[in-house]
């Protein structure tokens, strides 16, 4: 009899280690968008009910404050910044730079227990001149994204 509730719970101490060991694996999530001026992509990180940011590449309209001219540029970031996942929901704000201009990222979505998810990012950036400091360049982007969760 004792043997036997040893065994049971050596067993139960085992199966507690290894669903532990599972959670703690990160579990990478990805997805793709467009707007106006081209694609986009998003990559997640989801591990311990924390999120992060792999990688986040868009494409932003961009006005020259000069003289009115509008172009497209790419702003591509990976952030280290780690919120926690309530109900499924995540929600980012912070700022990154890319090629020479600093932004404001906003980033919010769902990630679902069914294997995909939806997101939206929304981008506000300026160019700045490095010996005045002052604002050449304003640049704006949001982006919708279908989320899917990758392989463990």
């Amino acid at each position: 009899m004792r043997s036997r509730c040893l065994v049971a719970t050596l067993a139960v101490a085992g199966l507690l280690c290894m669903s532990t060991a599972a959670e703690a694996r990160a579990v990478p999530w990805g997805g793709t968008g467009a707007n106006d001026l081209g694609p986009a992509s998003l990559l997640l990180s989801n591990s311990n009910g924390r999120v992060s940011v792999s990688s986040l590449q868009v494409v932003m309209a961009c006005t020259d404050t000069s003289d009115g001219t509008e172009s497209s540029r790419a702003f591509s970031i990976v952030s280290n910044i780690r919120v926690a996942l309530r109900r499924n929901r995540f929600s980012f704000d912070f700022t990154a730079t890319s090629g020479g201009r600093l932004g404001r990222v906003r980033l919010t979505g769902v990630l679902g227990s069914n294997g995909t998810g939806s997101a939206r990012a929304t981008v506000d950036a300026t160019g700045t001149d490095e010996g005045t400091g002052a604002v050449i360049e304003r640049c704006q982007s949001a982006v919708n994204f279908r989320l899917r969760r990758g392989r463990a």
